[in-house]
């Protein structure tokens, strides 16, 4: 019998698609372009906009790791609920639930497991200090301005980061007003809803933002319901000189449904507190100072109940304590930049109902010291960086990175990287270190008018991976290489398009089996329509092959987003909006215990004052 190469098998799924986007590629007419940039300042944001995901905040265009930026206007256009809605357009992150917005999701980097993945609100962590798991889903859409992803092995600058890091950044107080603001509010399927106010403004020196929204749904998949109260607040005060002073926090409360058995359910209820109190001070014109203090507080239960009685048949909690602060000073010479930091923090953790007495409770102190340099020589741009962790639990480690970056032209550039990183799975196992070896090799051009092209190739190396064989923890060695492709176009006739497709080919070892539930072919459409009047338009497809035996992939998902804002020059602007996701129905998922979403829509209107 004929087996199908797994290449043709996409191939066949999303080949109408591939050849839609290339014939409006070729009738696109050049006739004008809605942005004088070149097409590299476009899509990197030019010299000014600096990267801070590397520590050592350098143009994107300059920098030798796989980072992609995700924008404000970006966000706003996919009408988000959440994180994990913004992220999973993103080319190299796969999101492996796609359920009701606010519920649980795991997400993966370049097919790396979530708990190799460190996730960042304002330069704290978020983890979970059990198994390192993220909570994306407590974090509103509406307060992000801006999302660096650094895809691969990050330890260097940030420690405990095998698969990369997710730098989340929040917006700041509005600067030329006293006041203003939006009020937001959506219906849709199921009763899910979304309300939201927020308030910004600077007088004299103090600026503020405040936040505070809720969402729920009765849920789009059986027991998969949400309920989200947050609150967020930003105070920022420039001080006389210059120089600032940073206050953020967030709280939010979450319930959700996680599984549906036919005899009973699995929910959880979760309450969150994130705040810092960072200080940037420049010492003179080259020398910069930056301090914060942080912490993060949170208790997550854990409940199964009887699908007939609702009575709690067992339950779990887990109480996370984080303390700490970072320190970090940067010199900008005419070519070179160096940055040293140290970062501090005390965990605890406290586990109740769990498996296995005497491992339920457990504390340690981390510290971690980092140097990144980064010096220009002619069309070369090279940063070597190190940094040494002193876990408290998981051993001491040490995590050296090379990169090097070559301008060929204005519009094209080579990058190579190479790594080593670590991630701390777990803080109730000693043995719960994974290792990983990162290497990619980059390019990016704008030498084609009005098209930018990003293609890299990895190989991740990762060993003392845990896994559990009949009842039995063993470490196994794992090899994930691949490559990720990318392309957008400059906005024409008020519309751009973008794709992005990855390739991985993951094995146990160098010459092992394949390994299953890792996403052999991911492809990300989407095409974007916005003119002078405001109207703006987004339509966005995913296709995730999960190569997993319980698992489905029925072809792309579709998703529509809609937007019209009228202008009132004396009060501020009314947007009305609205989204249809999963247009067909379609079905796409690692395991049938997570089935994705089916259609459903909704629609909503912000006020803007």
């Amino acid at each position: 019998m004929r087996k199908t190469s797994p290449f043709l098998s996409v191939y066949d799924a999303v080949r109408p698609i591939l050849l839609t986007v290339a014939l409006c590629l070729l009738t696109v007419v050049p006739a004008t372009c809605d942005d004088d940039l070149s097409t590299v300042e476009l899509f990197n944001g030019g010299g000014a906009e600096l990267v801070s995901a590397s520590r050592s905040p350098r143009p994107a265009s300059q920098t030798a790791e796989n980072i992609t930026v995700v924008t404000a206007e970006e966000i706003a256009a996919l009408n988000a609920h959440t994180l994990p809605e913004i992220l999973y357009s993103i080319t190299g992150v796969q999101l492996e639930i796609i359920g009701t917005p606010g519920t649980n999701t795991n997400i993966e980097i370049q097919g790396s497991d979530f708990d190799h993945v460190l996730v960042l609100i304002d330069n704290v962590p978020i983890n979970s200090l059990a198994d390192n798991f993220p909570d994306l889903a407590a974090i509103p859409a509406a307060i992000i301005d801006r999302i660096e992803i650094v895809k691969g092995a990050a330890s260097s600058s940030w420690g405990s980061a095998l698969g990369g890091v997710i730098n989340v950044i929040t917006k700041m107080p509005q600067q030329d007003s006293a006041y203003g603001g939006t009020v937001s509010g959506s219906f849709g399927t199921r009763e899910t809803v979304d309300g939201r106010i927020e308030g910004s403004g600077t007088v004299d020196r103090l600026g503020y933002y405040l936040s505070a929204g809720k969402l729920r749904s009765d849920g789009l998949r059986p027991n998969n319901q949400s309920n989200l109260d947050s609150l967020y607040g930003k105070l920022h005060y420039e001080l006389p000189v210059r120089g600032g002073v940073t206050l953020s926090t967030l709280y939010t409360n979450k319930k959700t449904g996680i599984l549906d058995f036919p005899n009973f359910h699995v929910n959880d209820q979760k309450h969150e507190l994130i705040s810092s109190l960072a200080l940037q001070l420049p010492l003179d014109n080259r020398l910069s100072l930056d301090a914060a203090v942080r912490t993060r507080q949170s208790v997550m239960e854990m409940f199964v109940v009887s699908s007939a009685t609702r009575n709690v048949l067992q339950r779990g909690l887990e109480d996370d304590d984080s303390t700490g602060g970072t320190l970090k000073l940067s010199w900008q010479g005419d070519w070179q930049l160096v940055v040293a930091g140290v970062d501090y923090d005390h965990v605890r953790v406290l586990l109740r109902g769990g498996q296995l007495p005497g491992e339920q409770d457990k504390s340690a102190d981390r510290l971690g010291v980092y140097l990144n340099d980064t010096f220009s020589l002619g069309n070369f741009a090279i940063t070597p960086s190190a940094r040494f962790d002193w876990t408290g639990f998981g051993g001491n480690r040490f995590s050296p990175s090379f990169g090097i970056t070559y301008a060929l032209s204005e519009n094209s550039l080579l990058r190579g990287y190479t790594a080593r990183g670590y991630s701390l799975t777990s803080l109730n196992r000693g043995d719960a270190t994974e290792k990983v070896w990162t290497s990619q090799l980059g390019f990016e051009s704008g030498e084609i008018p009005y098209l930018w092209l990003k293609a890299t190739l990895f190989r991740n190396d990762t060993w003392d991976v845990l896994s559990n064989e009949w009842g039995r923890v063993v470490k196994k060695r794992q090899l994930k290489q691949g490559g990720e492709f990318e392309l957008r176009t400059v906005p024409l006739l008020n519309t751009s398009l973008g794709a992005g497709y990855t390739y991985i080919h993951a094995t146990e070892g160098d010459d092992g089996p394949e390994l299953s539930s890792i996403p052999r072919h991911t492809l990300k459409l989407g095409l974007h329509y916005r003119d002078p009047s405001q109207l703006q338009a987004q339509l966005t497809g995913y296709y995730i092959d999960w190569n997993a035996p319980a698992g489905k992939s029925g072809g792309v998902l579709w998703d529509l987003h809609l937007s019209k804002t009228f202008e009132y020059p004396q009060f501020g602007a009314v947007e009305i909006f609205g989204s249809l996701r999963n247009i067909f129905d379609g079905k796409q998922y690692v395991s049938d215990l997570y089935k994705n979403t089916g259609r459903w829509a909704e629609a909503g209107v912000r006020c803007h004052f």
